[in-house]
């Protein structure tokens, strides 16, 4: 059974071809009547429009699907200039000739300075090697205790053995103070330590050592030993009596 839907007219397009053959006063609507699935089976198996005077409803057609892509032309078809092709001499020509805004041609110095690996190689580590020599005379220059000593660089030219002299003996000297530095930082470490362990020791303090709760405690130094080594005097001479018994060990290990 075919439905009957009314449409108002303000929902239909403008340039319909509803509206081009006819008007209709603003205030009438437009009647449309569609097909059922009867009707329009009934339209596929043969009957016309002079047959039931129903209209026809045509088949929905099929989706378009257009190419991903378009036909693309072959690289070597394409023509790379104008004109017909160029001679040997007129391709060498081409080749050593200069142009604005290109490299240089082949043969030429500019060209051998731009695609040379090994001169460049040589720039780059003849530069690096510079700045480390600069940096290392600069360090003793600048903050050695004997920077006074350092000779000014004009007597490389006028005196150059002197000049090499100089600055051996501030090197030498300055690894010297470095080396007495580093020295008496060790020893004053190693008396604070001592003094310490004296302190702990008179005041009965034991310090909480997992290694050494685990697999005991070694041979203790004696109270002696210790104020002998916080004041910085000579350790008491142990007598053969004191020294422990030396235990046997089983096959050398146990």
């Amino acid at each position: 059974m075919a439905s009957r839907t009314v449409i108002p007219r303000f929902l239909l397009p403008l340039q319909s071809p509803l509206w081009r053959g006819f008007s209709l006063p603003p205030t009438q609507n437009l009647a449309l009547r569609f097909s059922t699935s009867s009707n329009s089976r009934a339209a596929a198996g043969g009957g016309g429009a002079g047959g039931s005077g129903k209209p026809i409803v045509l088949e929905k057609p099929l989706k378009f699907n257009p190419p991903s892509h378009g036909s693309r032309l072959k690289k070597n078809t394409l023509p790379k200039h104008y004109g017909p092709s160029l001679t040997a001499d007129e391709v060498a020509a081409q080749r050593q000739k200069s142009y604005p805004g290109m490299m240089a041609p082949e043969g030429t110095w500019a060209h051998f300075f731009w695609h040379s690996r090994m001169l460049h190689v040589c720039i780059t580590m003849g530069t690096l090697l510079s700045i480390g020599i600069f940096t290392f005379f600069m360090n003793y220059a600048v903050n050695s205790p004997f920077k006074d000593l350092v000779p000014p660089i004009s007597d490389l030219w006028r005196h150059p053995l002197e000049f090499a002299a100089a600055w051996k003996y501030v090197i030498v000297e300055h690894e010297k103070d470095k080396a007495l530095k580093a020295y008496e930082h060790r020893i004053a470490h190693q008396n604070d330590i001592a003094k310490r362990r004296y302190y702990m020791k008179m005041h009965g303090i034991e310090t909480k050592n997992p290694i050494t709760t685990v697999f005991g405690r070694g041979e203790e130094p004696s109270v002696e030993e210790l104020e002998a080594e916080a004041l910085g005097r000579e350790p008491p001479v142990k007598k053969e009596e004191d020294k422990p018994k030396e235990r046997k060990k089983l096959f050398g290990i146990f």
